[in-house]
């Protein structure tokens, strides 16, 4: 079922909102070495995972510390093909890593081929506000970007757009579609505020 995901525009500022796209899949990738601890990076041959993807650490025997709590994520920099880095964990006073432990995750979808749309409303199924498409020839009021690198599908809109919206609060809707015109809510109704900018 998917989730509700509130969003802030800030007039003047130019707004980006990823959302990542995973298939149930989980992978289950061997971690084979620890060669820097602070950051933490990890040895994880061919892992594929894209830039700021969500993993959990699991069966680490030491450091044991290295172990993502339950229902915890944490999340990726791609330093290479077989080397992640996660930058927020310091292991500096923990224990020289000691074999074993898997990188876990939700496999990332291939985007090639996808669309995706999105619509804001004042009310669910009241006046359209703003409109979002990954294809041009839709005419939205601005693009959704469909990055297949990071497996995500990126809302967009530019500083000057944002400084002309006339409205300050609705809700939106946002639906991926497959290459086979399959159609997939990503994210349920969900409320959408736009807040004054401070600086000008």
């Amino acid at each position: 079922m998917a989730e509700i995901v509130p969003i802030t525009i800030t007039r003047g500022e130019t707004f980006e909102f990823g959302f990542m796209w995973a298939d149930d899949r989980l992978l289950y990738l061997p971690i084979v070495a620890m060669p820097s601890k602070a950051p933490v990076r990890l040895r994880v041959p061919g892992h594929g995972i894209p830039d700021g993807w969500p993993v959990r650490v699991t069966c680490v025997r030491q450091p044991e510390e290295l172990n993502t709590p339950e229902d915890e994520y944490v999340f990726v920099t791609a330093v290479d093909a077989d080397t992640i880095e996660l930058n927020e964990l310091n292991a500096h006073c923990w224990r020289q890593f000691a074999g074993d432990g898997l990188v876990v995750l939700r496999q990332p979808t291939d985007l090639a081929g996808w669309q995706c749309r999105g619509q804001t409303r004042d009310k669910p199924g009241g006046r359209l506000l703003w409109s979002w498409h990954s294809d041009p020839a839709e005419n939205p009021d601005s693009l959704i970007i469909v990055d297949q690198a990071l497996s995500q599908f990126v809302l967009t809109m530019s500083a000057e757009q944002a400084a002309e919206l006339a409205w300050s609060k609705g809700v939106y809707e946002v639906e991926a579609i497959a290459p086979g015109g399959e159609v997939y809510k990503i994210c349920a109704i969900s409320p959408v505020e736009v807040s004054r900018e401070v600086s000008t």
